[in-house]
C-alpha cells in the first residue's frame, strides 16, 4: 500500500506542479511491439526477460512538438505481472528533427509510469535538451492500445 500511495503522490505532484507536454498513443496500424522475443527465462524465480521494438505518436501540447516515436529496450517480467523496463529510441518531430530518448518504465495490471529523459543538439528544439518527463497510462487490452499522458519535471 506504501508504494500506491507513493505513486499517487508522485502523479498528483507532477500534475498540479508540473505542466502536461503530450499525450502518447501507439500507432493504430502497429498496436503490438514490431518485434518482439523472449531473451532469457529463469524458471527457478519465475523470471522472463524481453527484448522489444515499437514505434507510436505524441500529440504535442504547447511549445511540444508532435511527432513520431521508435524505440527498443529490454523488459524483465516478473511471475506477479510486474514488468520494469528499460528503453531507448528517436523522436522525429513532425518537422523532421530528431531527438533521442531514454527511459524507464514500471508496469503492472495494465497501469505503467515512465521516467524519460530527451536529448538533443539541435538548437531550434534546445528546451527539450535534458528534459526530464513523468508518464502515466493504460494498456486497453480490448482494443490492444497504450495511451499515456506526459508531463514535464525538470
Amino acid at each position: 500500500m506504501a508504494n500506491t500511495n507513493a505513486v499517487k503522490q508522485v502523479k498528483e505532484t507532477s500534475r498540479s506542479n508540473q505542466s502536461r507536454i503530450c499525450s502518447w498513443s501507439d500507432n493504430s496500424k502497429t498496436n503490438f511491439p514490431t518485434n518482439s522475443k523472449i531473451i532469457s527465462e529463469d524458471k527457478d524465480k519465475s523470471i522472463i526477460e524481453r527484448e522489444s521494438s515499437w514505434t507510436g505518436k505524441i500529440k504535442g501540447i504547447d511549445l511540444f512538438p508532435n511527432g513520431n516515436l521508435q524505440g527498443h529496450g529490454r523488459s524483465i517480467i516478473f511471475e506477479n505481472g510486474i514488468s520494469i523496463s528499460d528503453w531507448q529510441g528517436i523522436f522525429t518531430t513532425e518537422n523532421g528533427q530528431e531527438i533521442s530518448f531514454v527511459g524507464k518504465d514500471t508496469s503492472k495490471n495494465g497501469k505503467y509510469y515512465v521516467i524519460r529523459t530527451y536529448f538533443t543538439h539541435n538548437k531550434e528544439i534546445k528546451d527539450l535538451d535534458g528534459m526530464v518527463c513523468f508518464l502515466d497510462g493504460v494498456f486497453d487490452s480490448k482494443n490492444k492500445r497504450y495511451t499515456c499522458s506526459g508531463y514535464r519535471l525538470i
